[in-house]
């Protein structure tokens, strides 16, 4: 058992999105025991891929060996009066519950606010939904796409006469895990103070809109709204602050006026600096320049010239970069990992880090791994 700043807190897991499952794997790692509730058919993302060319299957899914590392997994058929019974008895247990059932599915299980508040008085409970639990969308569904647009950060990216663009990933419920976690321990402390559970409600959809950059400020304190924030601006409002495809990828250069100095040494031309006020010359001749640079230089090149004269220059790393760096590696941000199925593989470590701040990452469970001796040790019976 783990020794971490979270041991002894008891948390059970019940819904499948990337919210709590990353908000739990965190809190797993920092010694909480979280009980991760599966169906019969196990999580969706044991469904998903990447999977181990020799070896898949729902035991060796990434998205799951990722986001439930350190967990117990209990299976229960929510459709059965005892398995409801099991997770009665889970929940009386419990210090927290991470909640994304649709709303819909919440009564029949007694899990609505009212009931969770009467029947469990120290349970603190994380409700997490696309858009909240009151107001005309209360109820709706949604996925990473909609949760993502809906919140309005994808209005800010792409070009700004092409379509809006989503972020690779889940980043919505990516973002809304950090809040799930945060909103977890304040309820704890609260709870531990105030000797009563707590109720917490997290809409993804407010998460994005709370977490937008300028625009987001801009807009909901200007009426009516300037036109410069109407329109995406692509990589940018300067045009030498982008992308850049050099011989073996690409490259990122940020340009502020802080910079440039830096800037202008690391092309070779550090003369240059007297024309930074022209913007014909910035966004013409000095844009056609810095794309021919770096066409003709390889990523590391560019970095190297940038580590040479403090230039505002890095490479797009890609995972293989990131897996295969020295500097990345000494961070200790990697930790191994041993699983029966899926074998030996590295996984990212804590968020933060600290000598007192011990973080175990253990496997992720195989399907059901648990069940009898969750369920045994809850009734109070001998494990």
């Amino acid at each position: 058992m783990s020794s971490g700043p979270l041991q002894g807190l008891s948390v059970v897991e019940l819904g499948f999105g990337t919210a709590t499952g990353l908000a739990g794997r965190i809190m797993a790692g920092y010694g909480a025991d979280v009980v991760k509730i599966e169906s019969p058919e196990g999580d969706p993302s044991r469904r998903l891929g990447p999977f181990p060319p020799a070896a898949e299957g729902p035991e060796t899914s990434a998205a799951f060996l990722h986001l439930h590392g350190g967990k117990s997994s209990v299976v229960l058929d929510l459709d059965d009066v005892g398995s409801r019974a099991d997770l009665v008895t889970l929940l009386a247990g419990a210090d927290v519950l991470l909640l994304d059932l649709p709303l819909s599915a919440r009564p029949s299980l007694g899990l609505e606010r009212t009931a969770l508040r009467a029947t469990y008085p120290r349970l603190v409970a994380i409700s997490v939904t696309p858009f909240g639990e009151s107001g005309p969308q209360a109820g709706w569904t949604g996925s990473a796409l909609t949760e993502y647009a809906s919140g309005g950060q994808m209005s800010l990216m792409g070009e700004r006469d092409r379509e809006p663009l989503a972020s690779y990933g889940n980043q919505a419920e990516c973002q809304a895990a950090l809040h799930v976690y945060s909103a977890a321990l304040a309820g704890v402390l609260l709870r531990n103070r105030a000797g009563s559970g707590q109720y917490v409600e997290i809409s993804v959809q407010e998460v994005e809109a709370s977490a937008m950059e300028a625009q987001g400020p801009v807009a909901y304190n200007h009426d009516p709204l300037p036109d410069v924030w109407t329109a995406r601006s692509g990589n940018g409002p300067r045009t030498v602050w982008s992308q850049y495809v050099c011989k073996d990828g690409y490259a990122g250069i940020f340009v502020n006026p802080p910079n440039l100095p830096g800037f202008f040494a690391g092309i070779g031309h550090p003369e240059w600096l007297s024309r930074a006020a022209d913007d014909e010359f910035m966004n013409g001749e000095l844009r056609q320049f810095v794309t021919a640079w770096c066409r003709e230089r390889t990523r590391q090149e560019i970095f190297d010239a940038a580590i040479a004269t403090g230039a505002p220059f890095s490479y797009v790393a890609t995972p293989a970069d990131l897996l295969g760096s020295e500097a990345v590696a000494r961070t200790g941000v990697w930790r191994e990992v041993d699983h029966p199925v899926a074998g030996r593989f590295r996984v990212p470590g804590p968020p933060v880090r600290a000598e007192e701040l011990e973080f175990e990452l253990r496997r992720a469970p195989l399907l059901g791994e648990h069940t009898d001796a969750v369920l045994r040790g809850a009734k109070g019976a001998p494990a």
